[in-house]
């Protein structure tokens, strides 16, 4: 077959992608230069949230400043006795009245500042309630969930009580098997 019917070797024909009509390879290779030109958009991570990747920033800060420390530590060393000051222990019952100085109060950021949050009408509170366990210095009652007080609850409990009651078996079960144990090896 002749290559001029069969189209065999023949430059390829360019069309306009509206109107679908015929254009020349120069203005065709033009519009694709165009295409590329076009601001790239920021590329959104996922499965990290912001805090978690402040938190890995912040870790890497403090191993760069760790890095300057010498490797051993002495006794007078005023940082280490610094954070030791400042650790919380559970079951400290004098931590309710010392105020802590390097915690000030937690910084949220705020969520409803985008255009479209706002056109919708919907509303996130962006502070802490005063009655909120955050506020007062305290932990916010235990739940099965382990969910901590903040922004979306303020750690005050609205329950029937079936959580309080489902922790007081839980730790009664364990102190009576704990019990148990220690009176069955006390002969030995």
């Amino acid at each position: 077959m002749n290559p001029s019917i069969s189209g065999r070797g023949a430059e390829p024909v360019y069309r306009d992608k509206v109107k679908g009509v015929h254009i020349f390879k120069k203005k065709y290779l033009k519009s694709k230069q165009k295409v590329e030109k076009k601001p790239k958009e920021k590329e959104i991570e996922w499965g990290k949230g912001l805090a978690q990747k402040r938190e890995a920033e912040a870790r890497m800060k403090e191993l760069e400043t760790e890095k300057d420390k010498p490797f051993a530590r002495s006794k007078d060393d005023p940082e280490l006795d610094n954070m030791l000051k400042d650790r919380l222990r559970w079951g400290d019952p004098m931590a309710h009245l010392v105020k802590r100085k390097k915690y000030p109060e937690p910084v949220l950021p705020d969520l409803g500042e985008g255009e479209k949050m706002k056109e919708s009408g919907f509303v996130v509170p962006q502070d802490i309630p005063d009655h909120s366990w955050l506020k007062r210095g305290l932990d916010a009652a235990p739940n099965r969930y382990g969910i901590r007080s903040g922004r979306h609850w303020d750690g005050v409990d609205r329950s029937n009580g079936f959580e309080k009651e489902m922790f007081k078996r839980t730790n009664e079960r364990q102190a009576r098997d704990r019990e148990a144990y220690l009176w069955s090896v006390s002969d030995m």
